[in-house]
């Protein structure tokens, strides 16, 4: 072998990366995680958020990232009208052009009668009972986002708080779930933390069988 073959053969590249020696530590896995669901990213947020759950290496109480950004800012805002218990409208009482339907994300109440419905049961109790928290927190809310901001209706698509007279901030989400006024929704894009107390809430309700859970389910 000549001189000029051996020098070729030493730098020649190898033409398989050491792949279990590039993953081999706990830093190059995370890394690769990232690295992958970035990519999954890209083609599907549903997905990579689901395994980011699964493999638990995201925040599950950091409010998700909004695929479409919708035409509210989080904040303070007054409410013009109570629709029914899950969907009010907020914005200027003077002006119809800047009010905004507001769907309460995660929770879903039953209905009330309207051009397009049929009042279905605990639905007038449900729609009371939102006017009724909203009117003591003096029609009121603050509302802040978690997942996609705007459904397929174009309604805005919130987590709802209040402030009562005695200081206390009230998720209305969350409240009327455990008041078993709603039904938990956890099929939809927000954060695992979210899901997790709304699960837990509507568990509490079943327990105690309260207004939606108090009757057969083949009634309702």
């Amino acid at each position: 072998m000549t001189r000029q073959s051996k020098r070729s053969k030493k730098t020649t590249l190898p033409t398989k990366l050491p792949w279990k020696k590039l993953l081999g530590s706990r830093k190059n896995k995370g890394a690769a995680i990232v690295v992958v669901l970035f990519v999954i990213g890209l083609a599907s947020p549903d997905l990579r958020d689901s395994i980011a759950e699964t493999l638990s290496i995201s925040n599950p109480h950091k409010p998700l990232s909004s695929k479409v950004k919708g035409p509210l800012e989080e904040g303070v805002w007054a409410v013009v009208r109570v629709v029914d218990g899950d969907t009010i409208i907020v914005g200027d009482r003077a002006d119809r052009a800047k009010q905004y339907t507001i769907r309460l994300i995660g929770a879903n109440t039953p209905e009330v009668a309207g051009p397009r419905t049929q009042e279905e049961p605990f639905g007038p109790e449900a729609s009371e009972f939102t006017k009724q928290r909203i009117a003591e927190a003096k029609s009121v809310v603050r509302i802040a986002f978690d997942g996609d901001q705007v459904d397929k209706y174009d309604r805005s698509l919130a987590m709802v708080y209040l402030q009562m007279p005695n200081g206390q901030e009230v998720w209305l989400n969350e409240l009327l779930i455990r008041e078993g006024l709603a039904r938990a929704q956890v099929q939809y894009r927000y954060s695992k933390g979210a899901k997790d107390a709304f699960r837990r809430a509507e568990a509490e309700a079943q327990n105690a069988r309260r207004n939606l859970w108090s009757v057969p389910s083949s009634s309702i």
